[in-house]
């Protein structure tokens, strides 16, 4: 059988030649006839090899992607267009999907995605060989395939905080719709471990996820607007479009536990539930996903079938009684100031108390799997999480750790993994220093307990105030007061939860004047007075 042919554009010669290598690796009726640097010498191959796809990069010098392929529609109608494209690039894919162009791949390319899409292709022009293929006039963009998917990457755009409002007027285009003003991420986990092992082992695990999304998009069809699908082989995602007031909580809360219910109900299976906070407007999407992902870890220590909220995770997140509190406090300033050595040094003091104190093993290894969930939380906040883990999973470095039986090895494996962290904060660090909001993010970090200004946070980056504020809201969806109390009233919630601090010595020692200016701001944010938040978060850990 003839081969079809494959030309590749690209600027960068290292990703030309993996790509290469994947095509030839796929077993399929593929031939990489030709490569082209940029989109000039592409018409020069297209004229020559004649191929029936182009896989082309969208930025290029000379002519980008996008000017090569409103040529390539003039001139070769017939040819199968595949955009090479990243999250910042979206705006670039709307253009392409006008011009014709089949589909699109994220870099890095992933195998599985570039065979799914060879396959697809591949199907293509045997229809076109058999006379049975649309006409080339067809409305680009119009197969259901093509809008799943683009649905699918401008959610993971939300999600990850790459997309912007502009692109939510493409998603309701095609048939996601967000009318109401705020968001929830859950994310839904199947609980395998709980299944019968013939049941999981006999079927295809992505039927599994498959039909979890199934259930979770029509609950969603049912109660609210919301969009749900596979995130990965072993989770869905459901974004929650809820309207505003108070009901929106119960709402979400209502979900979730009709998810969990109606799974079991009706194919005995059980899942997990990981909910994130409900924000205000997309800016804040990224970190109601983070916070799902961060409850989510929490089904380690907590088991499965039910619904894991970041508000009771978080409250759970209890500093250890046995560590002596000055241990923790120093821990945690020499990890956020990147100092790796003093780092190790408290990290070997926490984890040996912890070890000489606790009672039991479960003991030590719900509180040091807590302890590595706050690091967590933290690394994702500080964007340094890759740095730190070196491509392994939260999930995967707390299995390993729980299986450490030894209190030396226990010791060394948390002193070594914590010292990676504050290098990982310290390396990050450096490479951010030239962008001016985050060493603004970063100096505020440090000294959000005082009672610091705009213009000294300005004068830090050397701004005019008035363009670093209009730069800080741009970058963060937040004014400078608003972010700078958001943190103070962060850690005055772990104050209240693990603390016995007056509430007046908590106020002063998260940088607000006085106690009465505490209570106002505290029940602004959180909609509970500080006392009743103490209150709840002791009910959460009691129970």
């Amino acid at each position: 059988m003839d081969k079809h042919k494959i030309l590749i554009v690209d600027d960068e010669a290292i990703f030309r030649k993996g790509l290469r290598k994947m095509i030839e690796s796929s077993g399929g009726p593929w031939e990489v006839a030709g490569e082209a640097v940029d989109g000039y010498e592409a018409l020069e191959r297209l004229e020559a090899l004649r191929p029936d796809v182009m896989i082309t990069d969208i930025r290029m010098p000379r002519m980008d992607g996008i000017q090569l392929q409103q040529i390539v529609k003039e001139r070769f109608p017939e040819l199968l267009v595949i955009v090479l494209s990243g999250y910042d690039e979206f705006t670039y894919v709307q253009h392409s999907l006008r011009h014709g162009v089949k589909d699109y791949l994220m870099k890095p390319v992933e195998r599985e995605e570039l065979f799914r899409t060879l396959s697809e292709l591949e199907k293509e022009l045997s229809r076109a060989e058999a006379g049975k293929s649309a006409t080339a006039d067809s409305a680009p963009g119009s197969d259901p395939e093509i809008r799943k998917h683009v649905s699918e990457h401008l959610i993971t755009g939300l999600l990850r905080g790459y997309v912007s409002e502009k692109e939510l007027e493409l998603l309701s285009k095609i048939g996601v719709q967000f009318n109401d003003p705020r968001f929830a991420c859950l994310i839904i986990k199947l609980d395998k471990d709980m299944m019968d092992r013939d049941r999981y082992r006999k079927a295809d695990p992505s039927l599994f996820q498959l039909y979890i999304q199934q259930i979770v998009q029509e609950i969603l069809n049912q109660r609210t607007n919301g969009f749900c699908f596979v995130f990965s082989d072993s989770e869905v995602v459901a974004l929650v479009n809820l309207k505003e007031g108070e009901a929106a909580a119960q709402s979400l809360s209502d979900i979730s536990e009709t998810i969990r219910i109606r799974m079991i109900s009706l194919s005995n299976l059980t899942v997990t539930i990981a909910q994130g906070t409900i924000v205000d407007g997309i800016r804040d999407i990224p970190r109601s996903f983070n916070e799902a992902k961060i409850a989510l870890l929490y089904r380690l220590l907590l088991g499965g079938d039910q619904v894991l909220t970041y508000e009771q995770t978080a409250m759970a997140q209890t500093i250890p009684a046995e560590v002596k509190p000055w241990s923790w406090d120093d821990l945690e300033s020499s990890i956020h100031d990147g100092r790796q050595e003093e780092t190790e040094r408290r990290v070997v003091t926490v984890v040996t108390d912890l070890c000489e104190q606790s009672k039991n093993p479960e003991t030590i290894q719900q509180q040091i799997s807590k302890l590595l969930i706050y690091y967590y939380d933290l690394a994702e906040k500080l964007q340094v999480t890759k740095l730190w883990l070196q491509g392994k999973s939260m999930q995967n470095v707390l299995f390993d750790i729980c299986s450490i039986t030894s209190r030396s090895e226990l010791v060394d494996a948390c002193r070594v993994l914590l010292g990676r962290l504050a290098r990982s904060v310290e390396e990050g660090r450096k490479q951010q220093d030239s962008d001016p909001v985050d060493k603004a993010l970063r100096y505020v970090s440090r000294h959000f307990r005082e009672a610091i200004t705009l213009k000294e946070v300005a004068d830090q980056v050397y701004l005019n105030p008035a363009y670093f504020s209009t730069l800080f809201k741009q970058r963060t969806g937040k004014t400078f007061v608003e972010y700078w109390t958001d943190l103070r009233i962060e850690e005055a919630k772990k104050q209240l939860s693990y603390s016995n601090e007056k509430i007046a010595v908590i106020a002063e020692q998260t940088g607000f004047g006085n106690i009465r200016h505490f209570n106002r701001v505290f029940k602004n944010v959180t909609g509970s007075t500080p006392n009743d938040y103490r209150e709840q978060a002791r009910s959460v850990r009691q129970d």
